[in-house]
């Protein structure tokens, strides 16, 4: 298995990607392909965004995009998705550990060392005997475990919430959970403002939603003060 970096959308690996994420993925899909043009052509994140594809027999097996936040040396991975075959679990954690690599590329050529933190939402957990859609669950909570196991941790200190539209021109706040692979200690200081600044910069800068929704969000969770 070998891993590229996707630059532009003139790569043929960004149709072959996104032919892979519109049908073959696991549930963890929620947008659209403008979304990822906007994060490759934008002033704003070009530079420091990561569309990573791995390949396996000519074929793409697996996506992984992240927005490296410069001020604050942390991440926001964004998808973390791999092809629903017998190897699937072996391909994420092969796609993981090459992000976390080239985040800390960025890092390096910025501060010297490794990034301080990466951090990702994922759907809040279903009780499985509660569940409706049982591979839903399995994937999910499976899911989970694989990234306690590569050293994530949930976080329990922000009531975490994400923009989401369900409806054209409708935003909606989700509540989600929040996991943190931390190579530092997280002071409160820190860890607020990181966060923040990966939150703004991801729903923003690369989606453009405006300030006046995203704000009161931040708010929200405490993470801005409200003006």
């Amino acid at each position: 298995m070998e891993f590229k970096i996707v630059k532009t959308v003139q790569d043929p690996l960004f149709d072959e990607a996104l032919n892979l994420y519109d049908g073959k993925l696991d549930v963890s899909i929620k947008e659209g392909e403008k979304i990822f043009r906007q994060s490759l052509e934008n002033k704003y994140t070009q530079h420091d965004y990561i569309f990573l594809v791995g390949i396996d027999n000519n074929s793409v097996v697996s996506i992984a995009t992240a927005h490296y936040e410069a001020t604050t040396n942390s991440a926001f991975l964004i998808y973390l998705l791999a092809e629903n075959n017998g190897n699937r679990d072996t391909t994420i954690r092969l796609t993981l550990e090459e992000m976390e690599k080239e985040l800390n590329k960025l890092s390096n050529q910025l501060h010297a060392h490794d990034i301080n933190f990466i951090m990702l939402e994922v759907d809040q957990e279903i009780d499985e005997d509660e569940s409706i859609d049982d591979e839903k669950t399995i994937v999910l909570n499976k899911r989970r475990r694989l990234l306690m196991e590569y050293g994530f941790e949930q976080q329990h200190d922000i009531d975490y919430i994400a923009p989401r539209q369900p409806i054209k021109n409708n935003f909606e706040e989700q509540p989600m959970d929040l996991f943190i692979k931390s190579n530092i200690e997280l002071t409160k200081d820190i860890y607020g403002t990181s966060i923040k600044s990966n939150y703004i910069l991801k729903y923003v800068f690369a989606n453009k939603i405006s300030r006046h929704i995203i704000y009161p969000m931040l708010e929200q969770m405490d993470l801005r003060k409200q003006v």
